[in-house]
């Protein structure tokens, strides 16, 4: 894996989560939890994001041939599902269905439940991520590349709490609409790997399209 390579999986790792895009979201649920426990929050919600990523990457293949999947075949399903994220972004819908803590009682919030379900998954991390990690993987056979996919994938979730933890300021500083445009540029990114992953899968189970 290039240097280039390396970057660019970080990045795309990033734009999928959109925790900028998830700042309004955060806040929402976070907003009667004391500040010491919402870096709790940040803290587990960033290291579940690891663990999902770096689970995917290490176990992508033995995960498709349990289900006797073929890799083009899941490369289009991940293709598709991207292109949902990214549409979904467009309409800044993310996050309709995430219950918010206002109605719970500041003493009572469930740490571990609030950072690991709903908001590392399904908000940050979904099926979708996890089918383009999984895609990833088995485009990077080997050990080395697997290794510095999951180092990706653990910077990427630094990035991720790091931007939680300025979510206040970044809310701030950027506003709502903002914040709107930062996420609609980050789905055009998911759109183009989406799009890149159909067109592969497809000249791959359709080599005679390859041609024209």
């Amino acid at each position: 894996m290039a240097w280039n390579q390396f970057v660019g999986i970080t990045m795309l790792l990033y734009a999928l989560t959109n925790p900028v895009g998830a700042i309004p979201i955060f806040l929402a649920m976070t907003r009667k939890v004391e500040r010491l426990k919402i870096h709790r929050i940040i803290i587990l919600a960033s290291v579940a994001v690891a663990v999902f990523f770096v689970g995917s990457a290490l176990l992508g293949k033995q995960i498709l041939n349990f289900f006797n999947v073929g890799l083009d075949d899941f490369r289009i399903a991940g293709g598709l599902l991207a292109l949902m994220i990214a549409f979904e972004m467009f309409q800044a819908q993310y996050g309709r269905f995430i219950q918010v803590a206002d109605e719970t009682a500041r003493d009572e919030v469930d740490i571990h439940g609030l950072a690991i379900t709903p908001f590392a998954f399904p908000l940050l991390v979904g099926p979708a991520e996890l089918s383009i990690m999984i895609t990833l993987s088995n485009d990077n056979p080997g050990w080395l590349p697997k290794a510095l996919l999951s180092f990706a994938s653990v910077l990427a979730a630094f990035l991720i709490g790091l931007t939680l933890w300025m979510a206040t300021a970044i809310e701030r500083f950027l506003g709502r609409t903002g914040i709107n445009v930062v996420t609609r540029l980050m789905a055009l990114i998911v759109a183009a790997i989406g799009v890149n992953f159909i067109m592969t899968g497809i000249k791959s189970d359709f080599p005679g399209l390859a041609g024209y």
